[in-house]
């Protein structure tokens, strides 16, 4: 039922464990970066389809668990390049555990990637997300 749920949806999740240094990326999270089903979790795979203009700002939000102020929730909205040379937009929402009595040590990230172009009747809590302006950015339309 939740694999279900999750590619009717188009919703990947990942999850990354500082301590044990483990990784994972769910099927769909693959999916949507089209990483090969059997590819181990590498961020760089992610990073290669952000969309050029839009890297900065992935990388940064990536790069906040090992920062001593970063926020426990955080959400962005990016592009994505396909293989096919298609731009697709998706939502992020991140959310790191930290360590008890230990301030801002990040113990763990998780969170999820949904598909958010074409699917204005299936944002759920991405509505405040403008797509009509972010498609006609990208030259997709409505």
């Amino acid at each position: 039922m939740e694999m279900d749920l999750e590619r009717k949806m188009e919703i990947g999740i990942f999850d990354i464990n500082f301590d044990t240094g483990e990784r994972t990326w769910s099927h769909q999270l693959k999916e949507l970066f089209e990483i090969p089903p059997d590819a181990p979790p590498d961020f760089r795979l992610v990073l290669q389809r952000v969309h050029p203009e839009d890297r900065r700002a992935f990388n940064a939000i990536a790069l906040e668990p090992f920062k001593p102020d970063c926020p426990a929730r955080r959400t962005i909205q990016f592009r994505i390049v396909r293989a096919d040379g298609s731009v697709r937009w998706l939502h992020l929402v991140r959310m790191v555990i930290f360590r008890e009595n230990n301030g801002h040590e990040a113990v763990r990230v998780l969170g999820f990637v949904g598909a958010i172009d074409g699917r204005i009747g299936h944002l759920g809590p991405w509505q405040h997300v403008d797509l009509a302006a972010k498609q006609r950015q990208a030259g997709t339309g409505i």
